[in-house]
C-alpha cells in the first residue's frame, strides 16, 4: 500500500489543474488517469474552446473574470499562447436563450458588472464580420475580452507543472477498480491491482462520473451530449472572433465557431452546431462518427450565412459534454454525509468548464486542503437526494 496526502482521480484538464495547484502545497499528491494524459476519450476532446466573460448569470460572469489571473499565471509557464484574445461575438434573436445563456440577459449582467461591450444590429454585424443574410431584426454584441483557448496547449502546460513537481506522482493507463472510504478516516483506492492510501480525495471523472461513484453506492443524474463539429476550408482571407448565434428553431439552428488557428488545421475554420447528435447516459455508448443530420444543418448554415468558406465539411469529429439535467452550469460539491469522510472527498463533473480550468484547479485544491474556498460555488451543489 502506498500513502499519499491527496489522491486525484481523473487526469483530464480539471484533474490536471487540481494536481498542478496542489504542486504548490506541501502535500504528497497522486494523479490517476484511466487513459493517456491529453486524450480524446471524453469532454476534453478537440483542440479549441471559447473563452468569454459574458453570461446570463452574474455569478458565472464573476467566476469567468476571477479566472483571468489564473490564466495569466499559467501563461507564464509556457511559450504557447493559451488564449488568443480575438473577442467574442453573440448575435441572433435577442429574446432567445440556450445552454449558452441569452443575449439580453448577458448584456444586463455586463452592464451590472461594468464589462465593456459593443451592441450591434444585424447589418452592422455583416459590415464588421464575414457573415451574410443576417435578418434585420437580429442584434447582438461584441465583447473584446473573449477569445479562443488552445486546449491542448493548456493541458500540456498543466501536465508539465505536474511532471516537474517533486510532490506529484502521475499514473496513466490506470483505471480505478475500487474505492473504500473507511470509518477510521482512511480512503483506499485500488488501481491496476495496487492499493493507494489517502485521507483526501478529489474526483474529476467527467462523463465517467458514475463509474467512480458506484464505489460509494451513488450515482448522479446527468445527460451526456454527443456533439459534432467540422472544419471548413477558407476561400478568402477572412478574420473572425469566436461567435455564437441564437436562432429559431433552436433544435436545428444554434451554431458557434472559431477563427483560424495554427494549432488546428491551418487554412480552415471550425464551425459546430450547438445541439446534441444524441443524449446518452454512458460514455461507452459514444459513436466516433458525427451525425450526418447535424453536419447537414452545419453545412447549410455555412453556405447561407458565412462568407469566404467552402461549405463542405472536413476534419469532422465528435466530443462528449457532460451536463446536469437540472440546468446547473457546473457540478461541484463534497460527497453526501452518508459517505464516510465525505468532507474530505470532493467531486467535480460536468458543464462547459474550459474557460474556468485553472481557477477550478485552485478551488478544488482549496476544498481538499482547507475544506472551503473564497470563490462562490454555492450554485453548483449536487442534488444527491435524487441519486
Amino acid at each position: 500500500m502506498k500513502d499519499y496526502d491527496v489522491l486525484v482521480i481523473g487526469g483530464g484538464p480539471i484533474g490536471l489543474a487540481a494536481a498542478a495547484e496542489l504542486a504548490n502545497s506541501n502535500q504528497q499528491v497522486l494523479l490517476i488517469e484511466q487513459f493517456d494524459f491529453i486524450n480524446q476519450k471524453g469532454s476534453s476532446a478537440g483542440s479549441s474552446r471559447q473563452f468569454r466573460v459574458q453570461y446570463a448569470q452574474k455569478y458565472m460572469s464573476e467566476l469567468a473574470l476571477e479566472s483571468i489571473p489564473f490564466w495569466e499565471k499559467l501563461q507564464k509557464t509556457t511559450e504557447d499562447v493559451l488564449i488568443d484574445q480575438v473577442g467574442s461575438l453573440w448575435f441572433g434573436d435577442p429574446a432567445l436563450s440556450s445552454q449558452e445563456g441569452g443575449i439580453e440577459a448577458a448584456m444586463e449582467v455586463m452592464e451590472e458588472l461594468h464589462i465593456p461591450y459593443q451592441p450591434l444590429q444585424g447589418k452592422e454585424i455583416e459590415s464588421l464580420f464575414p457573415f451574410t443574410n443576417i435578418p434585420e431584426d437580429y442584434s447582438g454584441f461584441f465583447q473584446k475580452d473573449g477569445g479562443i483557448i488552445d486546449f491542448k496547449a493548456t493541458q500540456k502546460a498543466l501536465l508539465a507543472i505536474c511532471q516537474s513537481a517533486v510532490n506529484v506522482d502521475l499514473l496513466a493507463q490506470t483505471p480505478v477498480t475500487n474505492i473504500q472510504s473507511l470509518e477510521n478516516g482512511a480512503i483506499v483506492v485500488t488501481a491496476n491491482r495496487q492499493e493507494y492510501y489517502t485521507s483526501k480525495l478529489v474526483i474529476c471523472p467527467g462523463a465517467y462520473v458514475n463509474d467512480i461513484l458506484k464505489h460509494f453506492g451513488l450515482s448522479i443524474n446527468i445527460d451526456i451530449w454527443e456533439m459534432s463539429s467540422a472544419y471548413y476550408r477558407k476561400t478568402e482571407d477572412i478574420k473572425l472572433p469566436t461567435w455564437f448565434v441564437f436562432q429559431k428553431p433552436q433544435d436545428t439552428s444554434l451554431f458557434y465557431g472559431f477563427p483560424e488557428v495554427d494549432w488546428a488545421h491551418p487554412g480552415y475554420i471550425r464551425v459546430a452546431p450547438d445541439i446534441p447528435d444524441r443524449i446518452i447516459q454512458d460514455p461507452s455508448q459514444r459513436s466516433p462518427y458525427p451525425s450526418k443530420k447535424s453536419l447537414g444543418f452545419n453545412e447549410t448554415w455555412v453556405k447561407d450565412h458565412m462568407v469566404g468558406l467552402d461549405p463542405s465539411s472536413e476534419f469532422t469529429a465528435t466530443c462528449l459534454i457532460t451536463l446536469s439535467n437540472n440546468s446547473k452550469e457546473l457540478l461541484l460539491d463534497f460527497l453526501p454525509d452518508s459517505v464516510n469522510n465525505s468532507k474530505n472527498i470532493i467531486l467535480y463533473t460536468g458543464g462547459w468548464a474550459a474557460k474556468f480550468v485553472p481557477l477550478l484547479g485552485k478551488i478544488l485544491s482549496d476544498l481538499v486542503i482547507k475544506g472551503t474556498t473564497p470563490y462562490n460555488i454555492s450554485n453548483f451543489k449536487i442534488d444527491y437526494k435524487n441519486c
